[in-house]
């Protein structure tokens, strides 16, 4: 049975623990922190990992995304970026979370021209798994918008990349509409195995909008009688009116 959580994007930048009460009085099972400044992995204190983690709550994490870049061409960013999805993971251990969702990274808009460190970003994401197993937390790449600098758009290679490093995935449904438009549809049944998450927000199929359900263009209808039994169902829109507005129309189609 799918786990219906916020995204602590609503929120931002709410204390986490002030955040998920929140979220818990309007009736999800839970909270996806995104885990960006000032709620980066480093910056939670004992006391409130221990606020969170004893709520008894569905909990994940969104690894950082500002700067943390694996498909960068430089070695000292990619290593630094790798740290912070390694930190996120420790974080989650010590909240009881299941899973973190992380992105591989994007092409710089400067600098020179050269080849995407493809091997390189791989080789971190199968340390990272193997880092996350120990640990009880399942780490669940996800897939890019198709904007200027996205690698992981195209959802036939992100299905062959997760199969690739037998990770999980965490299906954007608004990048997805923004790389396919209605096209995506047709590609999302052979990407239900291997998905362990669902980000639901909406757009107009040219931005990452992260629209309330039914402000945008999504076939959100079609796409949700394909993914309603994926285990975890993440409401990721901007601020509190369209989380609520989305939350109804989920709870009118279940």
């Amino acid at each position: 049975m799918t786990a219906l959580l916020a995204s602590s994007l609503a929120f931002h930048p709410e204390r986490p623990d002030r955040a998920l009460a929140r979220a818990l009085a309007l009736g999800f099972a839970g909270v996806e922190f995104l885990c960006e400044p000032p709620w980066h992995p480093r910056a939670w204190s004992p006391d409130l990992v221990r606020a969170v983690g004893r709520s008894g709550a569905v909990l994940s994490l969104h690894a950082p995304v500002a700067d943390v870049n694996l498909m960068s061409p430089h070695p000292g960013v990619r290593a630094w970026a790798e740290e912070e999805v390694g930190a996120t993971l420790q974080l989650a251990a010590g909240l009881g979370a299941g899973t973190v969702t992380f992105h591989l990274g994007c092409k710089p808009l400067a600098g020179v021209p050269h080849a995407p460190p493809w091997a390189e970003a791989l080789a971190a994401a199968r340390r990272l798994r193997e880092l996350a197993q120990p640990l009880g937390v399942e780490l669940c790449l996800e897939n890019d918008p198709r904007l200027p600098g996205a690698y992981l758009w195209d959802l036939g290679q992100f299905r062959e990349v997760l199969a690739e490093l037998g990770t999980p995935g965490t299906l954007d449904l608004g990048h997805a509409w923004i790389s396919h438009g209605a096209e995506a549809l047709r590609l999302l049944p052979p990407l239900l195995p291997h998905l362990r998450g669902v980000h639901l927000h909406d757009n107009r199929g040219r931005g990452d909008d992260h629209l309330a359900l039914g402000d945008g263009e999504i076939d959100l209808a079609a796409a949700w009688g394909t993914l309603e039994d994926v285990p975890l169902a993440v409401l990721e829109v901007k601020d509190l009116q369209a989380l609520e507005r989305s939350r109804s129309w989920i709870s009118e189609r279940s």
